[in-house]
């Protein structure tokens, strides 16, 4: 986060109320944590910035999420790193509105990054997926068609506890998976980790059904994660992060 420890904010990042052109605080909190956080740590263990593989980026507004990823670009325009946007409800530093969770390769790793393209909609995710040694590391990934809609909105929306909100949408996000799997030249059935970012757990069975419809009895290790209501996009009713397994 964009403090430090036992003294909250640090004075860089805070935008004086009276000052009309000061910045903005998302962006100024990003910056501060990718150039005075995230560099000199990763500089500190034998990397750099150029090695990053995966972000998890939590935020407390999601309407920061546009200023948030246009900060971002400026430092990895250049850099593939998989990417997943999380709302976030509050943090333990007051004033605090953005956390980033990032892992990176060493500068002497073997392992090296491969970005996988499966044209699956430019919308589903906001960043690269990764092949990373023995890794496949999508961004994180909603259930949005090419035509900008979210699957499945209009099946029983005026029915929640039929949870096909969660069906639908994670049929999608599968079948993205599996995609970008068989891009990588590896399969679902070698799924590590599965988080699901939801504003409404309610419709979690949703999930499960359509994972249990199309693996059947293939495991599943998963964590629930309950957000606030506001999703990036409007009607989402997950947002899924995966690690996969390239090897069996």
């Amino acid at each position: 986060m964009a403090h430090n420890p036992g003294t909250g904010l640090d004075p860089r990042v805070i935008v004086p109320d009276h000052a009309a052109w000061a910045g903005i605080p998302i962006r100024q909190q990003t910056e501060f944590l990718i150039v005075e956080k995230l560099k000199p740590a990763l500089e500190a263990a034998g990397s750099s910035l150029e090695q990053s593989v995966k972000a998890q980026i939590y935020l407390a507004e999601i309407a920061d999420m546009p200023d948030c990823l246009d900060v971002w670009s400026r430092y990895y325009a250049g850099i593939p790193c998989a990417i997943t946007v999380v709302p976030t409800k509050s943090f333990a530093t007051a004033g605090g509105i953005i956390e980033i969770n990032l892992i990176a390769l060493t500068n002497g790793a073997i392992r090296q990054k491969e970005v996988v393209d499966a044209n699956i909609p430019g919308m589903a995710a906001f960043g690269p997926s990764l092949k990373v040694g023995e890794f496949l590391l999508p961004s994180g990934l909603m259930a949005i068609g090419r035509d900008g809609h979210i699957a499945g909105s209009i099946v029983s929306p005026n029915f929640p506890g039929l949870a096909h909100a969660g069906y639908s949408q994670a049929e999608a996000v599968y079948g993205y998976a599996e995609a970008l799997c068989q891009a990588a030249g590896t399969t679902m059935d070698r799924l590590l980790r599965a988080q699901y970012f939801m504003a409404d757990i309610g419709a979690f069975p949703g999930i499960a059904m359509a994972w249990s419809s199309r693996y059947r009895d293939q495991p599943h290790p998963f964590v629930c994660v309950q957000t606030p209501q506001s999703m990036p996009a409007p009607g989402a009713a997950l947002i899924a992060d995966f690690w996969i397994s390239t090897i069996s």
